[in-house]
């Protein structure tokens, strides 16, 4: 095994650890900020699910970034690496911060630094779609978060069974946790798994379970800053809320996977969660939301100076 098998193998690790880490929260930091899951059934529950999504469904997802973005041919194994390492490198830093970047739009960042450093053809149509998905993903899960919070309202004041009440909220949250940790393994799985994918280094369904259990481990080890803060610092979640945004999130998330666009996860979550808690008027925390905008904003952006810089150095050595 050369060096730059060895280099393509712990980029991939990193930058999928860095999902754990950080994206988890998409998954089940609802359900755990409500006080129905514990820390550890929910990063089990994430591993499983996340698991399956990559293996059935991730492929849509890695074809984009891995060649809807730069044309085959220019993003080469070495180009992998970089692009990756830059977006690993971000969001480790916002994860120390506790902060739910978009992942997906670090990777992105990263292919297009690498692109425009070797003077590529920049798909921008591509791109445009990917950017306006951005932007209807979050809108459309706080629309969806509403209608499901008010349905499963009118059904919970229908049931007069205290233990039946309870038990529904456990399974609504096991099952808006582990639909949107599935969509977590079709769609940011494959994030990861996209550019390497693209580079011809591995196939999609062996790239997804490789990445899907590097993103387990993070999740275990890293997440629960981030967990926190979907979870409890947005706004105040009742089991209900919870599973309104999880599953509105989950379902947004779905109708990217099926046009093969990457969106970002995090965007959804807290636009799921926002939709939620104006609607059961607990308020939110504009400070808080404040901070994640500027991440989202800035991860872009970052990604493509981190990715250019990453791609200057290599190319002083001579590894590029």
């Amino acid at each position: 095994m050369d060096g730059l098998t060895v280099a393509v193998i712990a980029v991939a690790f990193y930058i999928a650890w860095n999902i754990g880490s950080n994206d988890s929260a998409n998954a089940m930091g609802t359900a755990v900020g409500a006080g129905i899951l514990s820390f550890r059934q929910a990063t089990l529950t994430i591993a499983i699910f996340v698991l399956m999504g990559a293996y059935l469904k991730g492929y849509k997802v890695m074809k984009t970034v891995g060649k809807g973005i730069v044309p085959t041919g220019y993003l080469t194994m070495e180009m992998a690496v970089i692009a990756l390492l830059a977006a690993g490198v971000w969001v480790t830093i916002a994860t120390v911060k506790g902060l739910p970047v978009s992942t997906t739009q670090a990777i992105v960042g990263g292919v297009i630094g690498v692109g425009l450093a070797t003077h590529a053809p920049v798909n921008w149509f591509t791109l445009g779609k990917i950017a306006a998905a951005w932007v209807v993903s979050p809108i459309l899960s706080g629309i969806l978060a509403i209608v499901l919070y008010k349905f499963y309202a009118w059904v919970v004041s229908e049931i007069k069974s205290v233990s039946t009440i309870e038990a529904l909220y456990k399974a609504l949250a096991i099952l808006g946790g582990s639909y949107m940790a599935f969509n977590f393994g079709t769609n940011e799985v494959a994030n990861a798994s996209g550019p390497i994918v693209g580079a011809g280094f591995m196939g999609p369904r062996t790239a997804g379970v490789i990445v899907a259990l590097s993103l387990a481990i993070g999740s275990l080890t890293f997440s629960y800053a981030v967990m926190h803060t979907v979870g409890k610092k947005i706004t105040a979640l009742g089991p209900i809320s919870a599973f309104a945004a999880q599953f509105g999130s989950a379902m947004s998330v779905s109708l990217a996977n099926l046009f093969g666009l990457p969106v970002s996860s995090s965007q959804s979550i807290v636009g799921g969660v926002v939709g939620v808690g104006l609607l059961a008027g607990e308020g939110v925390d504009r400070s808080v939301i404040r901070d994640i905008i500027f991440g989202w904003v800035a991860t872009l952006l970052t990604a493509i100076v981190i990715s250019l810089v990453i791609f200057k150095a290599f190319a002083l050595v001579g590894m590029v």
